[in-house]
């Protein structure tokens, strides 16, 4: 490539030099992100590379909504291992972790293994994905831990007294066919204050004053609740469906007694008159 004409050899040089230094400011950034335990792939990378070799052994999520503000600080640890089970680790192979917006929550200050920030890059509506890359050095056993954190604002929505509780999770490359081998755990904290109503899913239930924790076959793409934040209760869908469900359901029970009862009446109808009317005629002979 031809120099520009007007600069000096001493320019030419000093170009040279600085395109020199880039270059090897470059590798040793390389070189210190082959060498840590996880990095984060380009989008490109990342979808072209990443495929099923993974799979989720057990996941384990605490969302911490005490400090209530809206916001959520939520923790998921994940095991991993090849596929299938007892396969050796796909240390070549990315794992893709994917999350779906709710409302108005956001997520933010997404980190991994303590620290290491996570870019997560949309892909269509709602929904924006990540891939970070796994050392072999970090499994043990066929089996490698992830624990991943981030930040939801907005996940809490009030009206008035009332409120609505949406946290997004990232969910890992287990197949929803498969589930999660060691079952998906999940445990929710909130101030005291607050008395829900219902919990989705609906395995969560209430373990402890301002927790509610439960286990999931699969990784749901978000967990949430209703309630209110004045500690008054008032009757969750679940229940009001069930209550107008065994509503209906004695309905028609009642009208099914009803209408059975009337025709063995009229069965029996015939035969009393027939009955009637014999002993009326012995009677008058």
């Amino acid at each position: 490539m031809g120099l520009t004409p007007g600069l000096t050899e001493r320019g030419s040089a000093a170009a040279a030099l600085g395109w020199v230094a880039a270059t090897l400011a470059s590798g040793a950034v390389a070189l210190g992100l082959a060498a840590a335990t996880l990095v984060v792939l380009t989008p490109g990378l990342a979808e072209a590379q990443s495929d099923e070799a993974w799979s989720v052994v057990s996941a384990r999520m605490t969302a911490d909504l005490t400090a209530g503000d809206g916001s959520a600080d939520v923790r998921i640890r994940y095991v991993l291992s090849g596929t299938p089970r007892g396969a050796p680790l796909p240390v070549e192979r990315p794992v893709r972790l994917e999350l779906l917006g709710f409302g108005g929550a956001t997520v933010s200050a997404f980190t991994v293994d303590g620290g290491q920030p996570v870019v997560m890059w949309p892909t269509s509506g709602s929904h924006r994905a990540a891939a970070i890359a796994v050392s072999s050095e970090a499994g043990r056993g066929g089996v490698v831990g992830v624990e991943l954190a981030y930040r939801v604002d907005g996940a809490v929505e009030r009206a008035d007294e009332t409120l609505r509780a949406r946290v997004p999770l990232l969910s890992g490359p287990s197949s929803p066919e498969q589930g999660v081998d060691g079952g998906f755990e999940a445990r929710i904290s909130f101030p005291p204050e607050w008395r829900l109503s219902e919990a989705f899913p609906s395995g969560l239930q209430a373990v402890e004053p301002g927790v509610w924790a439960g286990t999931l076959p699969v990784v749901p793409a978000l967990v949430g609740f209703r309630g209110r934040s004045d500690g008054s209760w008032r009757p969750g869908f679940p229940l009001v469906a069930d209550l107008v469900m065994l509503a209906l359901l004695g309905a028609f029970t009642w009208f099914g007694w009803r209408h059975l009862r009337g025709v063995s009446k009229r069965a029996n109808a015939p035969a009393h008159d027939a009955g009637t009317s014999a002993h009326d005629a012995t009677r008058a002979t």
